[in-house]
Parts: C-alpha cells; structure tokens; sequence
C-alpha cells in the first residue's frame, strides 16, 4: 500500500502552516490510518508531494498533477492532506478531485480537519462539498446558455474551425454610445462550396457515408486543408446545419429533435441559412458532439445552400443508419495488437491498423489478426495495394527484437525497469488488499456472532427478533460479497511471480497487452512495414 501526503504553500512565511509542519502532522495522522487498519510496517510505504509557491485558485501545480497520475496508475491507496485547502481553494476543483479519489477507490484524509472518506461522516461531509459544487457548475452553465441565447439571437459566426466552404469576416460598426463594435459572419468560398454541394449530392446518389468517403480518397478529391477524407469529414459536412437553407421542414426537424430555437418564424426567408451554436463541448482532453437536443439554432447571415428538404431528408437517412449500428448486436473483439499508431505503410506512409478476417480461432486457439494499410483499405486498392502484415507474426518479432537491443542507458531499458517496478507495486497493492478485504469480512463475522449472542440473552421479543434478524441478514450478504471480492483478489494474486527478480524478458512476458503497448509508444518512434519486414525507429 502507498499513502499519498500532499502539500502546499502559495509562498514561505516561517508560520506554522510551512511545508515541513504540514508534512509531520500528515505523517502521524498516515500512522493512525495505517494502525486502523491492522497494516504491518513493511506492507506501507509513505510518499510526499509538495508545492511551494503554488496558489491553490486551481489544479495545474507540478507535483498535484504527478500524484493525480499515480492515482490513475493505481499506485496510491490513500491521499493525506493538512486541510482542504491544500488540495484546492475551489469547491468545483476540489469536487472533482474527489470525484477522481472515488473512482479510484482512495481514501482521502485531512491531518488538521475533520474530513475522513473512511468513516460514514467523513464520506457525509464529501458529499455535501460535491452537492454545492454540482450547484455551482449548474449556474455557472445556466449563466453561460444565456449568454448563448443572447449571441445566437445575432446570428453571427462566434469564432472557431470554419466550416468547409466558408471563410470568417470581419465588420464593424458604431453603436449607440460612438463605440466602435465588431462581430464576424461567414462568407463563402466558391471552390470549396462547390467541393461541399458536391458531397451532398454524392451521399444523396450512394446513401453511404463510407462509400462517400472512397469516392472522394480515389479519385484525389482532398480537404481544405489537402488531407484526404475521412468518414467523420464527410459526416460533419453532411450533418451541419450551416449549409441548410433556412425553412419549415427544418424547423420542424429541430424542434422534433429537442433542439432550442433562437429565433422567430417571420425570420426565414428561404435564403438564409442557419448558424448553429453548442454543437460541441470542450473537455479536459478532447472535444465530444452533443446531441441535437443540446443545439441552439439561428438564422445566420449568410446564404444557405442545401434545400431545407433535401438537408432534413439526408438527416433522417444517416439517423437511421445510426439506429441500425445501435440496434445491431455485436460481440465486441478486444485485440491483442501491440502496434497500432505504431506501424505504417512503407509505400503510401499511410498508418496501419489491425484487422480481423474471421473470428474463428486458429490451431493454437488464437484469433488471427493483421495489419492493413488505412489507404489501401479507403481506396479500395487504387492508391495503395500494399500486403498486408501477419500481426501475431510481427508483433512478436518486435518484441524479440527490443529484447536483444543493446540496451546500455537507452528509453528502452528506462521504460523496462519503470513497468518492473508499476508490476511490483501491483503485487504489493494485490496483497495488501485480500488482508484487508479478510480483516473486514472478519469484523463482520464477529458482529454477527455479538448479535446472535445477544438475541439468545435477550429472548426472542418480536420487535428486538425481527431487527436483529435483519441486520444479521444483512451482514450475511456482505460477508458472502466479501469472500467473493477476496476469491478474486487471490486469484489475481496467483498470476504474479516475484517480479524483483524478473529479467526484462520475463517482465515482458507477464506484462498485460495494455502495458505492453504504453512501453512500445514510451521507446519507438515509428514502425515501417515494406511488405516483407519491419524497420524500426528507436527513440533515443
């Protein structure tokens, strides 16, 4: 088990709250939490994360952000703090951080307050912080749709990727008060309209977005920015309501879909087309589509080009399709590729994904999987007619190969010796959990034994019987969720060897597929497939 202690100090004072003094205090109380539990001193170790000079108005501190990734590594058990504000001065931040804590099933406590997730109100107290952080976030997001309302009711372009087929344009004007004000609108681009009217009426022809999208690769018809298509590309094109003439049958379509219209009726004009707002939402990492019913809708001012009719006809044909995949009942195929974002094509330099032709399973009782080329694959061979690659075949002649690299201080002996110690600490966190899953199906045990022992002092009164009888029930059924939890947790336990005296073979050969791929990524730069071998790229 590892024990969090985190730190922190906007600035030195010399005052009792210093790095050192929160560190101490955090220490004993990491001691308690340790004897509470029954945790023997080699079975725990304690870790220290500290920032000095760090404001807690937010998260991005060095040392916060390394714990968070140790915490996502499954590598801490139990965060120990001074006070709250150490983590966070921010009860939204702070929310989420629990949120993390909980997910991550880590204990959080607190060496100078009373906030402990390890009691029933500790876990009260958390989950009141998180209910008026959920009551900030829902008025910070009603503030910020009003907002929206305001600026969709304008009708202009609020910044952003522009749509293919337009370009943002500046104009200004002067208000009421001799300011000068400017906003943006789309002007369109002929040559890209036209590349977009044309996608239009090649999905109203094939009624396929992926037979869309190997027309356009094929013939060398490119993106705006002079990449080839993809299906999302073609998708986004078709799905955008910027191209939509402002009309009834649209109007219609949206408010059947849910969508909040910004607009009155009298304001279309079947010319205009329509400025969508909230089609997207920012999240730490990536951006994700709302749905329809998330969409704020104007009229634009710029000119629409889809007919209203054909615009909504197309939109039904791709939601139907949509409910066709959800509908379908697939057993999903997890593969055991260690190369994807890795190999590429040696001819077209397209990237390679893997690629299943069948899911029966070969003499060895293996699904047999390869890698083809993304290009050869959209284009139908015409662009690229590259063989495909056995992936069991070169996946192991990767690994065969990075095991008899001369290591010397390469990223590659780096990466080994990092997944050696993730595996120990994993044998150590695997342990550590079936003793303490079996001193809490022990207490509870004893419990039952307390409440059988006073029933038979007590007589069988109605009342006192039928409580006790519930409760006994109901540690029964936790005892039994116990034993399970530790059968699994044992047998988890029995695939680990001693990893500390583990060569890097042996590391590689109990490492999971997942924590194989993280090591490829960490030491090789790329991977080259010419049809007959592989060339790789080491990271240096």
């Amino acid at each position: 088990m590892t024990i969090a202690i985190y730190s922190r100090k906007s600035r030195f004072t010399g005052k009792g709250d210093s790095i050192a003094n929160q560190i101490e205090l955090c220490k004993q109380r990491a001691l308690q939490y340790v004897s509470q539990k029954n945790i023997s001193k080699q079975n725990y170790k304690i870790l220290t994360y500290e920032d000095e000079g760090f404001s807690g108005k937010n998260t991005a501190r060095p040392e916060f952000q390394k714990m968070l990734a140790a915490i996502k590594a499954n590598e801490i058990s139990c965060v120990v703090c001074y006070k709250l504000d150490r983590i966070s001065r921010n009860v939204g931040d702070f929310a989420q951080t629990y949120e993390m804590f909980e997910k991550y099933k880590v204990d959080f406590l607190c060496a100078g307050e009373t906030y402990d997730t390890t009691t029933p109100a500790g876990r009260a107290m958390m989950g009141m912080v998180s209910v008026f952080a959920q009551m900030e976030r829902e008025v910070t997001a009603e503030r910020i749709r009003d907002n929206m309302h305001l600026l969709a009711r304008s009708g202009r372009w609020l910044g952003g990727h522009t749509p293919t087929g337009f370009k943002s344009h500046k104009e200004e004007h002067i208000d009421a008060d001799g300011k000068t004000r400017s906003a943006f609108k789309l002007v369109p681009m002929k040559k890209e309209m036209e590349l977009v009217e044309f996608i239009y009426k090649k999905f109203s022809e094939l009624q396929s977005v992926s037979g869309t999208m190997r027309y356009l690769v094929t013939n060398n018809i490119s993106t705006k920015n002079g990449n080839d298509f993809t299906s999302l590309a073609v998708k986004e094109i078709l799905r955008n309501p910027v191209y939509c003439i402002a009309g009834q049958e649209a109007l219609t379509y949206f408010l059947e879909k849910g969508a909040d219209i910004c607009f009155e009726e009298n304001e279309m004009d079947d010319k205009h087309g329509f400025m969508p707002y909230n089609r997207t939402s920012s999240g730490k990492d990536k951006q994700t589509r709302n749905e329809t019913k998330d969409w704020l809708i104007a009229v634009g001012k710029h000119d629409g080009i889809i007919p209203t009719k054909s615009w909504v006809k197309i939109q039904k044909i791709l939601n139907a399709k949509r409910e066709k995949v959800k509908s379908a009942v697939r057993t999903p195929y997890k593969s055991k590729a260690l190369l994807s974002g890795l190999l590429v094509c040696g001819k077209c330099n397209s990237a390679m994904r893997p690629h299943i032709h069948t899911k029966r399973k070969n003499t060895e009782g293996v699904i047999p999987y390869y890698y083809i080329c993304e290009m050869k694959e959209r284009s139908l061979r015409i662009r690229c007619d590259m063989c495909n690659a056995n992936g069991e075949m070169v996946d192991k002649a990767i690994i065969d190969t990075l095991m008899k690299y001369k290591y010397a201080e390469s990223a590659i002996k780096k990466s080994l010796q990092e997944l050696k110690e993730r595996l120990v600490n994993k044998k150590i966190s695997e342990s550590n959990k079936v003793g303490l899953l079996e001193s809490e199906l022990e207490a509870k045990q004893k419990q039952i034994n307390k409440l059988i022992n006073a029933l038979g002092e007590n007589g069988a009164q109605d009342t006192f019987f039928e409580l006790t009888r519930q409760k006994v029930n109901e540690l029964g059924e936790q005892c039994n969720q116990l034993k399970n939890e530790i059968e699994k947790a044992a047998l988890n336990n029995t695939i680990y060897t001693d990893y500390k005296n583990q060569t890097h073979k042996d590391t590689m050969q109990t490492a999971t597929v997942v924590e194989k791929r993280e090591l490829l990524k960490s030491t090789i730069e790329r991977i080259v497939w010419d049809g007959e071998q592989v060339n790789i790229f080491i990271c240096e």
